[in-house]
């Protein structure tokens, strides 16, 4: 009887039904790293051991009209089992390849950050709570999920190599807030985004840069968010070096945040062995809810490096290591600086 009711699923999977939709295209994909992390903080003589084992997995669903237009979202869990899924939104890509993000939109400056070269790998000490040193190229770029998010087709207005983003979130429907202790929530955000890719000699050059500008529903706050980035990667052979920077404005955990950041490193690539190396610095001074920046900054000035090896299809193998130093108001925190190692492997399908 088993057998006959699998073979009435399939047939029922592959036959349409009248006034039934039928199901979209859909793939998959997904890893999992194992490995052990150790960490060795300014504030002890003695290390600490312990596993890392994240994971996730992503599906994609697409589905293209008579018309030529690809509707397309997708789903993801993190550490599956413990996380629920985390829909990516609907997009809508025409024909000459342009697209439109509906829902989880508002991101078209983080869209542009370029990829700097830095350590793969596990490692790492987390930070104190009060730290709220920018810690990334994409720091301030946060949205309302109701909004757009247009992206231009490759070569945009006749450019070789030119690409844009522009896009707005909306949410001015929120009560106002008030005192520095209260919840500050997003309304209107705007931003933009470009890059612009190409080749010098033998290297390939790429430029991308944004701009990312948020309200909030706070009577007391003095600042909104007003973030911008710039960099650089240049990839010559299989040497790739790459540079970026951000400085602005931005709230977070109901403070008022006045900071910046930067990022160097470099990938080389020799057969199925791959070297990283790279620095971050980023730096805040904070304030609460109101308040004039006057107070010490915070910081984290990170090094880092690690080799990957290819061990066979879908599997690869790490050993990293990373220094770091944090300060909050401008003191040293010995418990969240220090250094870490990571040996592991991915396994990707």
């Amino acid at each position: 009887m088993k057998k006959e009711l699998l073979l009435a699923t399939a047939l029922a999977s592959t036959m349409g039904v009248a006034g039934v939709a039928e199901a979209a295209s859909a793939t998959f994909s997904g890893h999992v790293r194992a490995g052990v992390e150790g960490d060795n903080l300014d504030s002890t003589d003695s290390d600490s051991v312990s596993q890392k084992q994240p994971g996730s997995f992503s599906v994609s669903i697409s589905e293209t009209t008579d018309a030529g237009v690809k509707w397309s979202t997708g789903l993801s869990l993190a550490d599956e089992g413990t996380n629920e899924a985390d829909a990516s939104g609907l997009t809508l890509t025409f024909t000459d390849g342009s697209s439109i993000q509906l829902i989880e939109a508002g991101s078209a400056s983080g869209a542009h950050a370029v990829s700097v070269p830095g350590a793969s790998g596990e490692q790492g000490i987390s930070n104190t709570s009060t730290n709220q040193s920018a810690g990334g190229l994409s720091t301030g770029t946060g949205a309302d999920k109701v909004g757009f998010d247009y992206a231009t087709a490759a070569d945009a207005f006749g450019i070789e190599g030119f690409s844009a983003n522009v896009s707005a979130a909306f949410n001015s429907d929120v009560s106002e807030t008030s005192g520095a202790n209260a919840t500050v929530t997003l309304e209107n955000a705007y931003a933009v985004g470009v890059t612009y890719k190409t080749t010098a000699g033998d290297s390939t050059v790429t430029v991308g840069a944004g701009y990312h500008q948020a309200d909030n529903n706070s009577q007391t706050a003095t600042k909104d968010n007003a973030t911008y980035h710039l960099g650089a990667t240049v990839a010559t052979g299989d040497l790739t070096v790459g540079a970026g920077f951000m400085d602005g404005d931005w709230i977070s955990e109901n403070n008022q945040n006045q900071g910046s950041f930067a990022s160097i490193g470099a990938k080389y690539v020799s057969g199925d062995i791959t070297f990283n190396v790279g620095m971050t610095t980023g730096d805040a001074v904070d304030e609460a809810i109101g308040a004039d920046a006057t107070s010490k900054e915070d910081s984290v000035d990170v090094v880092g490096a690690s080799v990957d090896y290819v061990i066979a299809s879908g599997v690869t193998g790490t050993a990293g290591y990373r220094s770091q130093d944090s300060k909050n108001e401008a003191v040293s925190s010995q418990t969240h600086s220090g250094s870490s190692w990571y040996v592991g492997a991915t396994v990707s399908f």
